[in-house]
């Protein structure tokens, strides 16, 4: 609620808050790719006079392929989504005798929001406020929360229009590219044998890598007994803090408290000074007089963090959060649908 109620309050057009294509987004988890067009219609380039095609790319360069599929597929799904939408919405005005742009809000009653409802808003976003009173922001809820309905009309809406007229995309499925990725003794969950490996490379101070844990837990939990995770160091050279919170978590290793640590760290994420670092670690019940000695020995530490850094480039890691499952390259703080997708065909084989 508070972090909906504040990118709200911030936008300029926040009571034109319903777009078909937020709608269309909503409903199907698709989200506008960061693609290129003319690296699509492009199909070779020709260098020193020799040309090369998209098969010289996936045998030099498999992850460079994979995110090419991946995105082209994205494109695919979003440019066939939004002509479906249009067409929906055509099919529905035509049966009802009414505008396209008015399919949405068919039947649309907005009630008064309640004191309540008013208040709970106002009391969760408080510190956001500026110290402004509830009547000085009073409507803004009031429109927050009828912004709220709509969206939520809007949603029924489109699953009624979905249900009546299914929409199946018949986009062919891009090969799986899979790349060896040693896991070389890395802190690890799950058993040995399990029909997935998850390998992630990932930042303590990433907030991007801090937002997938979620993901990731979702992810363990549903597939228990299933699924390997391994976790492999990859802090970034902007993020000052990063290395030094590594090769404290590393340094809790031999004691068994890794993911204590590795919890701790993600927790506070935003927070990582070397004095900070050092609480926390020792909250966790780390032997102060063994973490301190293992701290001493950094650059030792960091030659080992360093190991993973590289490894990580030499398969396409270049940002942070990056995995591997069972060898296919995933990037970013996906959402739990990405990755369930692939863990479903992964177990079905």
């Amino acid at each position: 609620m508070e972090n909906n109620f504040k990118s709200w309050m911030a936008s300029p057009i926040s009571k034109i808050f319903i777009g078909t294509n937020f709608v269309f987004a909503v409903l199907f988890l698709v989200s506008v790719p960061s693609f290129v067009k003319e690296y699509i219609t492009q199909d070779a380039v020709s260098i020193g006079g020799k040309k090369y095609d998209l098969s010289d790319v996936k045998d030099s360069s498999p992850i460079a392929y994979s995110k090419f599929q991946s995105e082209y597929k994205a494109l695919l799904k979003n440019t066939f989504g939004e002509f479906a939408q249009d067409k929906l919405f055509e099919l529905v005005a035509k049966d009802k005798n009414i505008k396209p742009s008015e399919v949405l809000n068919e039947g649309l009653v907005l009630r008064e929001p309640s004191e309540e409802e008013i208040l709970n808003v106002y009391m969760s976003n408080k510190a956001q406020l500026g110290g402004k009173s509830l009547a000085e922001t009073k409507e803004k809820i009031v429109g927050f929360l009828k912004n709220q309905q709509e969206q939520e009309h809007s949603r029924n809406k489109y699953r009624e229009i979905i249900t009546k007229y299914p929409v199946d995309f018949l986009i062919k499925e891009p090969e799986s590219i899979r790349v060896t990725v040693d896991e070389k003794n890395n802190p690890s969950m799950g058993p040995k044998d399990a029909k997935i490996t998850v390998i992630e490379f990932s930042d303590f101070e990433c907030p991007f890598c801090k937002r997938s844990q979620d993901v990731n837990r979702q992810l363990r939990e549903k597939y228990k007994g299933q699924i390997r995770w391994v976790f492999r160091d990859f802090p970034l050279p902007f993020h000052q803090d990063a290395m030094y919170a590594h090769m404290a978590a590393n340094c809790s290793i031999e004691e068994g408290k890794y993911w204590d640590v590795f919890n701790v760290l993600f927790d506070n994420s935003g927070n990582l000074s070397k004095s900070n670092v050092d609480s926390l670690v020792l909250k966790t019940g780390l032997s102060k007089d063994k973490y301190q000695a293992c701290m001493k020995d950094q650059s030792k530490l960091k030659s080992e963090i360093d190991v993973d850094i590289q490894d990580g480039q030499k398969v396409g890691v270049s940002g942070t959060p990056a995995f591997f499952i069972n060898g296919i390259f995933v990037s970013g703080a996906l959402p739990f649908e990405n990755f369930d997708e692939i863990i479903q065909k992964e177990l079905k084989q």
